[in-house]
């Protein structure tokens, strides 16, 4: 969805809503930045980011017709999606974001999406590192600490965006599409944000929801909810599963000292331990990916 002519409330005052709010202006969006918290310092605010001096801010609460003027809202990640303030929006009919999706909306290039409850920020730096050796344009950006939307403007369709995405980024997605996505693993957390074991999994599913034949999902055969997730015909990306403690009839694997990938008929030694010097079984599964 383009926001030409939409008006955007930036929901957070944070990094990630800093970032937000600087990526909309800069393409001529009208945009007001919100914050519940009554007692911020707009002026400490304003030092912190001079370039948002000129836009509006709301603190404490938002009235309705002050609802009623907006078209999209983007949360940032630490925002929960279910709190009265947010259901207010959705039920008044405002698009409800994060920053994946505005980031995703102005950027440019191709996308590595890596999700998990365990090992996204080491899979994302170390796949940052391989990419950067290949490739001129390379970002690593999410939940690993850069905003996504604090360099969207700055990728180009050569470009590779590497992003750690949280289960929070993925709550707002609606068109976000990586060219490969993987989820390292799924085990209990964040339960106080999502509830239940069976919300928290969906969210994280969310990653390869908009993925089509062409694009790749990679997913963890270790893991009995993604082997089972990666089985069921729901994905519809191409799935290459990863394991470090068995050989696969196709995917990436451990054999020894050596990672192995087999695709169809054929079979490749992509790399040995010894050349990665990456100590521990867990992180050797990560680098699968």
């Amino acid at each position: 969805m383009s926001l030409q002519g939409k008006k955007v409330l930036v929901v957070g005052t944070g990094k990630s809503g800093i970032a937000a709010t600087e990526l909309l202006c800069a393409n001529g969006i009208d945009t007001v930045l919100f914050d519940g918290n009554k007692e911020l310092d707009s002026k400490t605010l304003y030092e912190k980011a001079p370039k948002l001096k000129e836009v509006p801010l709301i603190i404490g609460d938002l009235t309705d017709e002050q609802i009623d003027e907006f078209d999209v809202a983007v949360l940032s990640p630490g925002v929960p999606t279910d709190i009265p303030m947010v259901n207010s929006l959705r039920d008044r009919g405002v698009k409800i974001w994060g920053e994946i999706e505005l980031a995703y909306t102005f950027g440019a290039g191709e996308i590595i999406a890596i999700t998990g409850t365990n090992g996204k920020t080491t899979t994302t730096a170390m796949l940052g590192k391989i990419m950067s050796d290949y490739l001129d344009s390379v970002y690593v950006v999410g939940n690993i600490g850069t905003p996504y939307t604090s360099v969207a403007l700055d990728t180009k369709e050569e470009t590779v965006t590497v992003a750690e995405i949280s289960s929070f980024q993925l709550e707002t997605i609606q068109d976000f599409q990586p060219a490969v996505s993987a989820i390292l693993n799924i085990t209990e957390d964040h339960l106080n944000r999502h509830h239940t074991m069976e919300e928290y999994i969906r969210v994280k599913e969310l990653i390869t929801g908009n993925q089509t034949k062409d694009q790749v999902c990679v997913l963890n055969y270790e893991d009995e909810v993604l082997r089972a997730f990666g089985e069921s015909g729901q994905v519809k990306a191409k799935v290459v599963y990863f394991s470090s403690l068995r050989e696969l009839p196709q995917g990436i694997f451990l054999r020894g000292k050596e990672i192995v990938l087999r695709a169809g008929e054929k079979e490749f030694v992509i790399t040995t331990t010894d050349r990665l010097k990456i100590l521990g079984r867990h992180n050797l599964s990560l680098i699968h990916m």
